[in-house]
Order: structure tokens, then C-alpha cells, then sequence
């Protein structure tokens, strides 16, 4: 879902209405199936809503998606049983994922790996989506194998996927 702005509220919103479902569902479940079970039921249905898109909205501003990391911290705390004073790293940990800004930037990374090692695999349009350094100057440099990072002068500027990943 894309907004006029580009500030991803909408989408964001939107799976965030999907996943407070899912709060009432794990409440109910904690003490009739095993934690086992509640983390499949996680990764299942809470984790592949997070990821769908985290590419692109991860890169909204923190006050959009702060509503969104609420709501996933606390239906971690309800799968694992743990009180609202308990470490937030904890709750990652334990069930071995990331939050919302570190798993965009390992979205992020995962593209990027992709796109220098198995080109193929991506759809056409990110063919020539990144540039190496080597293909902007003829002599070698210790960075030539490196992405090239573009001029932004934006805060929008460095938020973009393009730019973001390269830098990463």
C-alpha cells in the first residue's frame, strides 16, 4: 500500500491491524500448546507479515514504524511468557529473529547478496539496479569491488533502498 508521501503509514497500518489479531490468538494459546508450538505459529503468521515489503517500508521514519515494533515486541512477550519490564534483546534472542530495523537491514544485505552473486534470481528490473565502483573510473583502488555509494543531499536521499544497501 503506497501513500501520496511515501511515508509507508498506510502500509505500515495496515499490518499492523493484521498482526494486533494475532495478540488476542497467542494470549488464548500460550497455555494450551507449547512454546514449541507458539514460535512456529509466530514465524507462520506474525514473521512473514513483518517481512513482506521490509525492504521498502523498514525506510520509514521511526515514529511511523514505532507502532509496529510495539506491537511485535509485545507479541513476543506473550509467546515466551515474559513480563513488560523483561530485556527487549531478550525476546529477539531467545527466539532467534531480529527487530524491525535490523531485520530491514538484513533484508537489505540479503538483496545485495543476491544481486552480486545470483543475479539471475532476481526479477529483471534490479539487473543494473547497483553500480560497482570499477565501473566508474579506470584505475584500480582498494574500493573499486565495493557499491558504489551515489550523492544524496536528502535525509530522504539516504533512506532509499539504493542508497542504504550500497552503504551497508
Amino acid at each position: 500500500m503506497i501513500d501520496r508521501d511515501l511515508t509507508w503509514k498506510l502500509h505500515i497500518d495496515y499490518v499492523y491491524s493484521k498482526l494486533l489479531k494475532f495478540t488476542s490468538i497467542f494470549y488464548r494459546l500460550r497455555y494450551k500448546v507449547n512454546s514449541a508450538v507458539l514460535r512456529m505459529l509466530y514465524f507462520a503468521f506474525v514473521h512473514t507479515q513483518l517481512l513482506y515489503g521490509i525492504e521498502i517500508y523498514g525506510n520509514a521514519t521511526t515514529s511511523n514504524l514505532n507502532k509496529l515494533i510495539i506491537l511485535s515486541n509485545k507479541i513476543l512477550r506473550i509467546i515466551q511468557n515474559k513480563p513488560k519490564q523483561c530485556c527487549v534483546q531478550d525476546l529477539y534472542k531467545n527466539d532467534n529473529t531480529l527487530p524491525i530495523p535490523e531485520l530491514h537491514k538484513f533484508q537489505l544485505l540479503c538483496l545485495v547478496h543476491k544481486y552480486i552473486h545470483c543475479n539471475n534470481q532476481l526479477p529483471v528490473i534490479f539487473a543494473n539496479y547497483f553500480s560497482l565502483n570499477n565501473e566508474f573510473h579506470l584505475y584500480h583502488t582498494r574500493y573499486s569491488s565495493h557499491l558504489h555509494l551515489s550523492c544524496v543531499n536528502t535525509s530522504y536521499g539516504t533512506r532509499c533502498t539504493k542508497f542504504k544497501a550500497s552503504q551497508l
